[in-house]
């Protein structure tokens, strides 16, 4: 008969584990952020801040997960309580704890449901799109990737004007080049984005980047608006905005009119003045 040993709940660090859940959660909903705003735009790509920073909130979220986890029990305790004291050697709270099941199990669950978390292996969504991004990958390389290692077949003919070593040879590729080409688009990648930060960094010292990009802030009396006035004034000179506007706006179709109107006055007054004279 086997020995059964009895779980004490008070023995887990129930607080750190609960900081861990929380923060998983929020590695999860960057992803998915994340994920979103690249698939949100078919056309091409979103802005690269907008990009830029999601990412760098998620790193900073997978570097303290990071952290938590590798960090000691002592430690934890004395950044809480904020008191600094020598205790003895430091052990991780989550060394001894193992994963194991609180009531009886099929083989079946036991392969489905607890083997893979003890593998670590990924989500199914995870795999799913890891492979549809090598596959991706793999149509743009000339090597083909693992799948023209796979299938044996030599490189196609490389386009005209892009000559690369890798379909000189029109060899079967070996995952030796695949890493090979990897490297050169790695290169080549570092290499162009070195460039622009340069180009970027001289337009910097040519030009003068801070007035293009400033906010103008209106002053008070640009808003029409008097801070020894009570708020009755603000509205009242609010209410008579429109009135000036539409002054502006129709000035010079008053003027053509009062023009008009000067003249059609002044017609009718010549034969007056001519038959005063000839009575005169």
């Amino acid at each position: 008969m086997a020995m059964q040993l009895e779980f004490d709940p008070t023995s887990l660090p129930l607080a750190q584990l609960e900081s861990l859940r929380f923060k998983s959660n929020q590695i999860i909903e960057s992803i998915q952020t994340l994920q979103r705003t690249i698939d949100g735009h078919p056309s091409g790509m979103p802005a690269w801040p907008d990009v830029l920073s999601k990412y760098n909130i998620l790193l900073s979220q997978t570097h303290n997960f990071s952290t938590s986890l590798s960090s000691s029990l002592q430690q934890q305790q004395s950044q809480i309580n904020g008191i600094t004291t020598q205790q003895g050697p430091q052990q991780n709270p989550y060394e001894k704890i193992v994963l194991h099941p609180q009531v009886p199990m099929t083989d079946t669950q036991l392969d489905t449901e607890i083997i893979p978390l003890l593998r670590n292996q990924q989500t199914l969504d995870v795999l799913n799109t890891e492979n549809e991004t090598v596959r991706r990958l793999s149509e743009h390389m000339v090597t083909r990737g693992s799948l023209g290692v796979l299938s044996g077949l030599p490189p196609p003919p490389p386009l005209e004007g892009a000559p690369t070593r890798f379909s000189q040879a029109r060899k079967k590729p070996e995952y030796e080049d695949v890493i090979a080409e990897c490297a050169e688009i790695r290169g080549d990648h570092d290499r162009r984005a070195d460039r622009a930060v340069r180009a970027v960094a001289l337009l910097r010292e040519k030009f003068d980047w801070k007035p293009r990009v400033a906010v103008e802030v209106e002053e008070p009396e640009e808003l029409e608006w008097d801070p020894k006035h009570g708020p009755g004034q603000h509205r009242s000179g609010a209410g008579e905005d429109p009135d000036v506007d539409i002054e502006s706006v129709d000035g010079s179709d008053e003027d053509e009119v009062e023009g008009h109107l000067v003249d059609s006055v002044e017609t009718p007054a010549v034969p007056s003045s001519d038959m005063d004279v000839k009575m005169g």
